[in-house]
């Protein structure tokens, strides 16, 4: 105790420290809960102890000991002047936010951060709380009874973030991200969305302010329900992989994550956006096992879809006229093998121009007449399939038209 009073005397000689930056500078040596009130035990300690003593400077150190319109070294009396009304304005904010749990962050100024760690270092105080964790648990701690919502660190729906430099608040809602599949049973339907060829995404009179141009897509169908419904900033899809936009995406349709951003509501029945989407879009697109998930998964469908089997029904029309002799030996050729494509010409500009390896697993096929056969291709996610057919000037190898013109010449 000696070494405190004898701490607390040289710093009261030279600063004022309020109460609250006094009690939690030292709480967790000589208190197991953060207990505000140590602050002002501590200060009437020390005056004590400097009376009966009579020491020198005692009465600069008991002047220190009040504020008398001093401003706290360490917090510029955020927790006497400033707190009451950063409460307020806090619970003001989020009331137009729906969340079940929150966290704070807090921004304090370098200088403060520069002033306590000097003082920490001089004084070897290695007990208490910093301003920024100390201030943090407060707010938590009254956000949390006024509101009734829990805290959550790790995954919360609402980010309140407070900057006391410019006493500024911030209210950030996390994304929502709802999982789900499409079914794509008309061709010519693009999956993203393109520019408005007029304002280039800036939005006009022509794409009536979207940015967007009308024509029909994955994204133009679904997203702007989620956008509504949730009344949020906006809405993303994020899909496994793509599919052409003369090709259809059928039987159990492709996984996506819709990511809906900075939504101001968040306890949204899916059953009934699902039934919008499927009764505006008449058919041609179908949204089906909505459900919200967390954002990992968003990561892994991204991930997985390079890695996935999927199945592929490609109807060739041939040159000439097949027989079972030469289809026979593009299966067999085909039939669990690697295929080396360097990207496809029709997407050179949009892709870069690698190599990629993907595995054909099987390959069977239902002849329709003498040039037309449907194939049915089970493969690794990836795989250009349009270009396993023609061979894309030898980028796909092999490729149908080399094993026909290999079985031909045998």
């Amino acid at each position: 105790m000696n070494k405190l009073i004898n701490i607390l005397e040289d710093i009261f000689s030279k600063y004022y420290i309020c109460s609250i930056c006094l009690s939690r500078l030292f709480y967790n040596s000589y208190s197991k809960k953060i207990n505000i009130s140590l602050g002002k035990k501590l200060k009437k300690e020390l005056k004590k102890i400097i009376i009966k003593n009579k020491k020198e400077k005692a009465n600069i150190i008991i002047k220190n000991l009040y504020r008398n319109s001093k401003e706290c070294i360490l917090c510029k009396n955020l927790f006497f002047f400033k707190i009451k009304k950063i409460i307020l304005n806090i619970i003001y904010k989020i009331q137009f936010y729906e969340f079940n749990t929150f966290y704070i962050g807090i921004k304090i100024p370098s200088n403060l951060i520069k002033i306590e760690d000097e003082i920490r270092t001089k004084y070897e105080i290695t007990s208490g709380d910093s301003l920024k964790s100390f201030f943090n648990k407060i707010l938590c701690k009254i956000i949390s009874k006024k509101t009734g919502k829990k805290v959550d660190f790790v995954n919360p729906d609402l980010k309140i973030i407070y900057e006391m430099e410019n006493d500024l608040i911030k209210i950030e809602p996390t994304s929502l991200f709802i999982y789900g599949r499409y079914i794509k049973n008309k061709r010519g339907i693009r999956q993203t969305r393109e520019y408005c060829d007029y304002c280039k995404g800036a939005g006009c009179s022509e794409c009536n302010y979207t940015g967007y141009s009308n024509e029909p897509s994955i994204e133009n169908y679904i997203l702007s329900f989620f956008k509504e419904k949730f009344n949020a900033e906006d809405s993303i899809l994020h899909a496994a992989g793509r599919e052409d936009i003369d090709v259809r995406t059928i039987n159990t349709g492709r996984p996506f994550v819709v990511e809906v951003k900075r939504p101001l509501k968040r306890n949204i029945e899916l059953k009934q956006i699902e039934e919008e989407i499927n009764k505006n879009a008449k058919g041609d697109v179908i949204v089906k096992g909505l459900r919200y998930v967390d954002k990992d998964v968003m990561k892994k469908i991204k991930v997985l879809s390079k890695y996935e089997e999927k199945t592929y029904l490609l109807k060739v029309k041939f040159e000439k006229p097949v027989n079972k002799q030469i289809l026979d030996f593009i299966v067999s050729q085909l039939n669990n093998r690697v295929i080396q494509q360097r990207t496809p010409t029709r997407v050179l500009y949009r892709r870069k121009d690698i190599v990629r390896y993907k595995m054909v697993y099987s390959v069977e096929y239902n002849q329709i007449d003498k040039q037309i056969v449907e194939f049915k291709i089970l493969c690794q996610g990836g795989l250009y399939v349009k270009e396993l057919a023609h061979g894309d000037n030898n980028r796909t190898n092999p490729s149908m038209i080399v094993c026909k013109r290999t079985c031909t010449w045998r």
